[in-house]
């Protein structure tokens, strides 16, 4: 359980890093390397959705958390 928390404050930590940059980065970034990064970002949100899934108690707000940012970078241009 200890292993499972740790690996999802790494998962979000990481998350949260990769999510601030593509957001800054991504207006500027060429066509091509904007969509690599938004499917890395949006594969690594789904990971941290899985994961926190497999927690018990289940942590709901990081769940909504990360489901809320998933819409938001898969509605992004």
């Amino acid at each position: 359980m200890d292993e499972q928390i740790q690996a999802m404050n790494q998962i979000t930590a990481m998350i949260d890093e990769k999510a601030a940059l593509y957001k800054e980065e991504s207006p500027d970034m060429p066509a091509a390397r904007a969509a690599a990064e938004k499917k890395l970002l949006l594969d690594l949100i789904q990971d941290g959705i899985d994961l926190a899934q497999k927690i018990q108690p289940v942590p709901t707000g990081l769940l909504h958390d990360f489901q809320r940012l998933q819409k938001q970078i898969q509605d992004s241009p």
